[in-house]
């Protein structure tokens, strides 16, 4: 397994105060933000990161075998609330947010299988997203938001977790809710609703048929 520890800066610029340092990344297909940074994800034929904000210098990227990790060094952890990364990808289908971290992009991401993680309090919302299958992990207070065409989607929402899919049309939904955790789908055909230990789903689209099980409380509602 290689770990390729991405240090060299090609472009470091200082106006009024503000930073602006760009990287190239080699190739990846997933992106996985850590310490509050902020990550916009931006649609292009190269792939490079370009880092602003007052600590961006110090802003660690490494690329571990096609995974994107974007952090703050140990002795700043948690301190890149000031730092932005835009990411240009020629191909993405995966997408984690862990520690506080923001991801977000408004074009369009194209994939056969997608999968996104969120955790930690985080944030991921994608406003054109096109695939064949979804698959959603989100927890700890997190909220993941969806807009776009997907034909198959699984849903586990955990702890307070927040999965706002309503405007994510789909076919077939599985969706699986615990312990305070909510999500909002969007299905014709078929979703297979569960909750566990409390929590909330909402159901968009009329599906023709739901399933519900629900074990230890929560609720199972169909949108009017």
């Amino acid at each position: 397994m290689k770990n390729t520890f991405l240090t060299f800066i090609t472009c470091s610029i200082f106006s009024f105060g503000i930073a602006q340092t760009e990287k190239n990344v080699g190739d990846f297909t997933k992106v996985t933000a850590f310490d509050k940074i902020d990550v916009n994800l931006v649609a292009s034929s190269e792939n490079k990161v370009v880092l602003t904000g007052a600590n961006s210098q110090e802003v660690e990227i490494v690329n571990k075998n096609g995974e994107l990790k974007i952090r703050m060094p140990l002795t700043k952890m948690l301190s890149g609330d000031d730092v932005s990364a835009t990411v240009y990808f020629k191909k993405i289908d995966a997408l984690e947010a862990n520690e506080g971290s923001r991801v977000s992009s408004k074009d369009e991401i194209s994939a056969i299988n997608f999968n996104i993680i969120c955790k930690e309090g985080s944030e991921i919302k994608l406003t054109n997203l096109q695939a064949d299958r979804l698959q959603v992990r989100v927890s700890q207070g997190s909220i993941v938001t969806t807009k776009g065409v997907v034909k198959n989607q699984d849903i586990v929402s955990n702890s307070g977790g927040k999965y706002d899919g309503q405007d994510c049309k789909t076919e077939q939904t599985v969706v699986t809710v615990n312990a305070g955790g909510m999500a909002h789908v969007h299905a014709t055909d078929l979703v297979d609703a569960k909750t566990r230990a409390g929590g909330e789903i909402i159901i968009y689209g009329k599906p023709k048929q739901i399933n519900e099980k629900k074990i230890a409380g929560g609720t199972i509602e169909q949108a009017k």
